[in-house]
């Protein structure tokens, strides 16, 4: 029977309870969106931005940023780092003084200046659009030393600045396409097939960007070689066969320079493409890794634009005034953190020495207060044998042995009590009882008719006990 209600007011609880949320449903993870990976790549380069406004010192990197941002929609204007310092843009203002003489540093500086909207024949009181044409040599078309990156980088900054890119030029950088059909980083032709799919990516770019496109016959099928299993791509075959993020980075920027589609199934393998390769090197704060090398600013500064499908070169605009989310600066949490940290432990080393001094007053007082005064009051009314066994577990009897009505179990326990004392000690043991004076015939007649009301209470209560459990 008890089993049978027990399950209906399961069944009535189940019944009556209302469904709870869709919680035991898994929510599905969002996957973030090229524009918000790219967003958290700059703030991994946020959070990298030197003092002086630089990443990593370098004038590459930090041009890279500042089109990274505007490709997204930031105002390159306010790239300050965590530390509000120095900005993006007043650092290549001043890094590019240094760099005067290299083709390839003033180029990308003049990208990043027009990606900024500014004006690379007034910059900061530059020009910086004087200082690259001084760097032309008109009789060999060269662009400072006439490396694959110093003419790409100068063409590109022509292009972006409204110039007129001499034919010598572009001549020059297509002469330095290897048999192969890549280009290596230097200023000699590759005639043992060892170019690289970067030198070739920003050479493609930039005979684009000056509207030719001949070259691709070679380059793009020289391209797909570099392509491996993951969809991604190496820098060269010839070091390694992992994709890296930089190179898939700027072979997407080549093929979109080139008209062609990254995702498409011609540039795809089995296992993906150039983008979703480059997806999975992004760590959890927003940097890229290069291969098995960790992440690093270096491989991150080339990514936001290329998630963004930017090429160099191509026309950015961006939000003025737009900044990336303070969220991207958790260095100065550390430093806030130590300070209150370091400043209340010499305070707090003095407060346990009053804790030695106030137990041993109290711990003393309390004790010998109680217990020489309990024992020395039980132990003179027993008997010596038992004074241990009743001081120690009989602390009540004393308020229970003044009731002026013995129950019937304290007359049993006395009837026990007398019985197993020796001849001549009812008189000592009279405490044990209601009263030291009453006769014993007297005492044994209570004690015979509290044990015949126990019996009948017994019998009583045995008839009366139900069948059923």
């Amino acid at each position: 029977m008890r089993r049978l209600v027990a399950a209906s007011a399961i069944l009535a609880a189940l019944l009556t309870t209302p469904p709870g949320p869709a919680a035991a449903t898994p929510t599905p993870s969002v996957v973030p969106t090229d524009s918000e990976r790219a967003t958290a790549a700059l703030q991994y380069l946020l959070a990298a931005q030197a003092p002086d406004g630089s990443i990593d010192g370098s004038i590459g990197e930090t041009a890279d940023f500042v089109i990274g941002a505007a490709a997204v929609g930031y105002d390159p204007a306010t790239l300050h780092g965590c530390s509000d310092g120095t900005g993006a843009l007043a650092y290549l203002a001043t890094a590019s003084d240094a760099a005067a003489a290299d083709a390839n540093k003033t180029g990308k500086a003049i990208l990043a200046v027009v990606a900024a909207g500014g004006n690379s024949a007034d910059f900061a009181g530059r020009d910086l659009t004087a200082r690259l044409n001084v760097l032309y040599h008109s009789d060999t078309g060269e662009f400072g030393n006439g490396s694959t990156f110093s003419q790409s980088f100068a063409i590109l900054a022509i292009v972006v600045s409204g110039g007129a890119v001499p034919g010598a030029a572009t001549d020059r950088l297509i002469a330095l396409q290897g048999t192969d059909g890549g280009w290596t980083y230097g200023s000699t032709r590759e005639t043992t097939g060892g170019g690289d799919s970067n030198s070739t990516a920003v050479a493609v770019m930039a005979l684009h960007a000056a509207g030719i496109d001949s070259a691709d016959a070679l380059a793009l099928p020289y391209l797909k070689t570099q392509q491996v299993d993951d969809g991604g791509f190496v820098y060269a075959t010839a070091y390694g066969s992992t994709s890296d993020a930089d190179s898939d980075a700027e072979v997407i920027q080549a093929l979109l320079a080139a008209g062609r589609d990254p995702l498409s199934a011609a540039w795809s393998t089995d296992s993906g493409n150039a983008l979703t390769a480059m997806r999975a090197a992004q760590g959890s704060d927003g940097g890229f890794a290069y291969t098995t090398y960790g992440e690093s600013a270096f491989t991150t500064s080339e990514v936001p634009a290329a998630l963004m499908r930017v090429p160099y070169g191509a026309a950015i605009h961006f939000t003025a005034g737009r900044s990336l989310p303070a969220t991207a600066c958790p260095s100065p949490t550390p430093t806030a953190t130590a300070t209150p940290t370091a400043t209340p432990t010499p305070t707090a080393t003095p407060t346990p020495t009053p804790k030695p001094t106030a137990q041993p007053t109290a711990q003393p007082t309390a004790r010998p207060t109680r217990r020489p005064t309990a024992a020395p009051t039980i132990a003179p009314t027993a008997a010596p044998s038992e004074t241990p066994a009743d001081s120690a577990t009989h602390e009540p009897t004393p308020t229970e042995s003044a009731s002026p009505v013995p129950t019937a179990g304290s007359v049993v326990a006395a009837v026990t009590a007398e019985s197993s004392s020796p001849p001549g000690a009812g008189s000592s043991s009279a405490p044990a009882g209601s009263s030291g004076s009453l006769p014993a015939p007297v005492f044994y007649a209570l004690a015979a008719v509290a044990g015949a009301v126990a019996v009948m209470c017994g019998g009583w209560l045995v008839l009366s006990r139900p069948a059923v459990r």
